[in-house]
């Protein structure tokens, strides 16, 4: 009985924490927004997916490491499909410091959700990649064109002087397992719409 449960409690822990993760992104996503001169209905209507991460870190001294959890949201015919992603990666050179960042990414091009279904998706190696930092470019944005394949806009805290988004991979969180009628799902659904 004692078993059954701990079993039980284990598997709300982890639907609860998958929640959680969909309410940081939705709070991540409408940040980012907010910080940003970012053209969102267009890019919505144009994504085949939106990658949100609402802890991208990066650190380093010399050796360097970028690592975060989020939520890819993949568009269907009949709405978004959850899928829990990982994006992690190392560099070495010039580079030092410690930066917390939200990262929002729009993935036009269907061939890279695959991509990273499949393990084997390396950002700026395995697509074009225009990256907005918190207003960097916002005079930019009137001749917005949607050449690239993704488009990736962040709010970050901290510095970081070095190596770049470049080289990081994006892959599935197997232990992530969303719950389309959570409060966390039509969060994230409603930080899309406004």
């Amino acid at each position: 009985m004692k078993k059954i449960f701990l079993g039980i409690v284990f598997c709300f822990s982890i639907l609860f924490a998958n929640d959680e993760l969909l309410l940081d992104s939705a709070n991540a996503y409408k940040v980012v927004l907010q910080t940003n001169s970012v053209p969102s209905a267009q890019l919505i209507e144009k994504s085949s997916a939106i990658l949100v991460f609402p802890k991208f870190v990066k650190a380093g001294f010399i050796l360097g490491a970028t690592v975060g959890r989020g939520v890819m949201m993949v568009k269907q015919s009949d709405g978004w499909m959850p899928i829990g992603v990982k994006i992690g990666g190392a560099s070495l050179g010039l580079q030092a410091g410690y930066e917390s960042s939200y990262l929002v990414i729009y993935v036009l091009k269907k061939s890279i959700i695959q991509d990273i279904k499949d393990t084997k998706f390396t950002v700026g190696a395995d697509a074009s990649i225009s990256f907005m930092d918190s207003g960097a470019n916002r005079g930019k944005m009137s001749d917005f064109t949607f050449s690239n394949d993704m488009y990736a806009y962040s709010n970050n805290s901290g510095f970081f002087a070095g190596a770049k988004l470049g080289g990081s991979v994006i892959t599935l969180d197997d232990r992530s397992k969303f719950d389309i009628n959570s409060y966390g799902f039509n969060a994230l659904i409603e930080a899309f719409m406004n």
